[in-house]
């Protein structure tokens, strides 16, 4: 199952994958926790130990397994992370001859729809190395990818995410990320590189000795001289050891050579020195530095001070730069008027890449795209992003671009095997032109909102088992000429809506028989639920006439974390009700619609209530109530997730905010009426201990896309103890308009205060009026 989630160490937000590893654990070094790659990042690929003997090149636990990707051009990883923030991102490679074929591959490495960087291993089988990206994200997920260049099978050790400050590395922006060349620790003799938990941001800080350099160091803590405004934030562990030009001498240098291939001198780059006063300085004494650097068109900058006592700053470049030679380096020199050399602490350098050649599509395209593989299964090579880089869109898509991203324009998922139903999150393909289900498994009914899509031109569904009537919206299109229908091969489609009555005839005849019966049904209902109450508990059977299911308890509990995936962060908000938000969402077990209903913070219910509930629910079943799919109780999350009712509530449709064109004829009136108090009377009766609803509406009378009638929000029911027929007190709660007089004068309930509700709703669909009209 593709469900992505977020493993964080003390709610830090990092991501930590050993990838290829069964078993979480956590790291010894950093007192981490690392996650397997099993746990939902990643669907593709195999894991492989490397050799025993091989496990002593490893720098870390993590490079003791990798997984490898043999099938696909493009395998990728999906991360779930806070939208519109900084990220460290950093991977991890050990080939260590896994496969024993000792041909070492070279293989391509893409953040989302960029190339982060080529994986070149340099024919040594025993380097583990890292690569590092600063990346701004602006969606609620990443993609890191390997791509296979021709060169051998891509594989990765392992993956980590860090969230960095807002303010932090301020040239990392939507379109420019940082590619570390180098970040070094100066003089840090212990030769162990420092990271996590010294470094907050699990930055890796590697030794950098040079014997021709003194080493000056402290216990004390370094604290920065621009505190909040820090833009780096280089560790105190960092500080505390600094180099220092050797005794007597004036000048200290640092070098890099760069590696990068193609054009090195197009390449651009930015840097940050870092540097603390560590040492107490006499009265008589001082310290400054001027700087040189061979990028600034060999200029030189300063003289500049360096911080009091214990303070830390440093030297960065403010824009990226452009490298004029195969060699970086920097000299600092002591000014005439220092008597002390200079100093540096750390040093930070990164290849600035522009991150705008690719076009990225829509987020909520992407996870649409993503929830129908899911649900149809299907094993396509479909990763990383739908339509960008150009060169791996998903086989049967195609995009234009639009704006500042790409888009879905044509989906062809014909002769895919697919089975099921068409499902509600392709509605989020707002752009789809074309859509091609032909020849496949699918059935059920053809969804109203396909006519939602403003900009489809071909819908073709042909050779499916599709049934039921055609969506009104489509069929207005095709006879418009806005749209082109291919419907073949779906013999229980109706062509004609008078083909899906049940007793079509005349409508006149309809109308006339309808006014009469309606009047009549809605005085015998009414008679027929007072009769029924009256008898009370005289009869513990239930009648054969209404239908019942039994009740069962198969229902599931779901983390917090799970109602996260199902409602993509609580994305679409459907309604509210006695709990606070109704969210759409999508349950990945079977691909059906749910709503999800949170308990809001300023709910008057506890968690003991709303646990007496959701036991109570799980053991409800009827045709005529909305079922409960599960429910969540998750520390202070609490929430009830039901089946989705997706033409809403009845009151929609009087108040004409229903998107449906569908008339609600008087056969459907009778129906509705007879239906709900099917629902209405199992409450009643077939529950043991009997229900009362206490808020019965035409906004909790709920209908199916085939207009099927469901009860819904027990919020606000009560359980009755022993003899039904005993009236309890309790505070009045309900709806003004369809509150029974009695209860609320007397506070005392009983069922006959639901038949006086469901009176309120009747007259509600005879007339087709408000309860109460302002």
């Amino acid at each position: 199952m593709f469900i992505f989630k977020i493993h964080s160490q003390d709610g830090l937000g990092f991501i930590s994958i050993d990838c290829g590893n069964e078993e979480n654990y956590t790291d010894i070094a950093t007192g981490l926790l690392y996650v397997s790659d099993f746990d939902g990042f990643v669907d593709t690929g195999e894991s492989h130990k490397i050799p025993t003997d091989m496990k002593k090149y490893a720098l870390n636990q993590q490079g003791h397994h990798l997984r490898s990707f043999t099938n696909g051009t493009r395998n990728c990883y999906k991360l779930s992370i806070e939208g519109n923030r900084k990220y460290l991102i950093r991977a991890s490679f050990l080939y260590a001859n896994y496969d024993g074929l000792n041909r070492i591959p070279q293989f391509d490495l893409y953040l989302d729809v960029n190339l982060w960087s080529s994986v070149d291993l340099k024919d040594q089988p025993t380097d583990h190395i890292f690569l590092e990206t600063i990346a701004f994200g602006s969606t609620e997920s990443m993609f890191v990818c390997v791509v296979n260049t021709g060169f051998g099978t891509p594989f990765v050790s392992s993956l980590e995410l860090r969230p960095l400050d807002d303010n932090m590395y301020p040239l990392v922006t939507s379109n420019q990320t940082f590619i570390l060349f180098q970040r070094f620790n100066i003089q840090q003799n212990m030769m162990e590189t420092l990271r996590y938990p010294n470094d907050s941001y699990d930055r890796m800080w590697i030794p950098y000795f040079d014997d021709s350099w003194e080493t000056i160091s402290t216990t004390s803590n370094i604290v920065s001289v621009l505190n909040g405004r820090d833009l780096y934030k280089a560790p105190s562990d960092v500080l505390k050891t600094c180099g220092v030009a050797a005794k007597n001498g004036s000048t200290l240098n640092i070098t890099f050579q760069w590696p990068f291939l193609n054009d090195i001198r197009s390449q651009k780059v930015a840097f940050i020195l870092h540097f603390a006063e560590i040492q107490p300085l006499a009265a008589n004494q001082s310290r400054s530095y001027s700087i040189f650097l061979n990028i600034w068109n060999n200029e030189l900058f300063g003289p500049y001070n360096y911080p009091k006592y214990l303070r830390s700053s440093y030297f960065y470049s403010s824009a990226p730069m452009t490298i004029s030679s195969d060699f970086l380096y920097f000299t600092f020199l002591k000014p005439d008027d220092s008597t002390l050399p200079p100093i540096v602490s750390a040093v930070e350098v990164y290849q600035v890449r522009d991150s705008t050649e690719f076009i990225s599509t829509k987020e909520e395209e992407v996870e649409a795209m993503f929830e129908i593989k899911e649900l149809y299964n299907l094993k396509k090579n479909w990763q990383g992003d739908p339509c960008a880089p150009k060169n791996f869109i998903w086989e049967g898509v195609k995009c234009t671009s639009r704006n500042l991203n790409s888009s879905i324009f044509s989906l062809d998922l014909s002769n895919n095997n697919l089975s099921g139903n068409i499902p509600y999150f392709l509605r989020d393909l707002q752009n789809l032109q074309i859509l091609v289900l032909s020849n496949n498994n699918l059935n059920g009914k053809i969804p109203y909102f396909l006519a939602d899509l403003q900009n489809l031109q071909i819908l073709n569904l042909s050779r499916n088992h599709f049934n039921g009537p055609i969506p009104e919206g489509l069929q207005q299109k095709s006879s418009d000429g806005r749209i082109e229908m291919d419907l073949k091969g779906n013999p229980d489609l109706c062509y004609n809506p008078d083909e899906c009555e049940t007793n079509s005839s005349s409508k006149t005849t309809i109308i006339i028989i309808a006014v009469v019966c309606s009047i009549i049904a809605a005085s015998v209902i009414i008679l027929f639920v007072v009769w029924k109450v009256k008898r009370g508990s005289n009869t513990n059977k239930y009648p054969t006439f209404f239908e019942v299911s039994p009740i069962h308890s198969a229902n599931k509990k779901f983390t917090y974390l799970e109602l996260i995936t199902m409602t993509r962060n609580f994305k679409k908000i459907i309604g509210k009700g006695g709990f606070g938000n109704v969210y759409h969402g999508i349950d990945y077990r079977n691909g059906s619609q749910v709503a999800v209903k949170m308990l809001s913070s300023s709910s008057a219910q506890g968690s003991k209530e709303f646990q007496m509930e959701a036991n109570l629910l799980t053991r409800i079943h009827h045709k005529n109530l909305v079922s409960l799919v599960g429910y969540c109780i998750d520390k202070d999350h609490l929430a009830l997730v039901y089946e989705l009712m997706e033409r809403g509530s009845l009151k929609n449709y009087f108040s004409g905010q229903s998107s449906s064109s569908k008339m609600i004829i008087w056969g459907d009136r009778i129906r509705i009426a007879l239906e709900a108090a099917q629902g209405l009377d199992y409450l009643h009766r077939g529950c043991q201990p009997a229900i009362v609803h206490r808020d019965v509406k035409t906004d909790n009378i709920l209908l199916s896309q085939d207009f099927k009638v469901k009860i819904a929000d027990f919020g606000l029911s009560k359980i009755f103890e022993n003899d039904p027929n005993i009236c309890m007190s309790t505070i009045v709660k309900g709806t003004f308009g369809y509150i029974d007089p009695e209860y609320y004068d007397t506070q005392m309930l009983n069922e006959k205060s639901d038949v006086y509700s469901f009176g309120v709703v009747l007259l509600e669909l005879i007339t087709g009026q408000p309860a109460i009209i302002s």
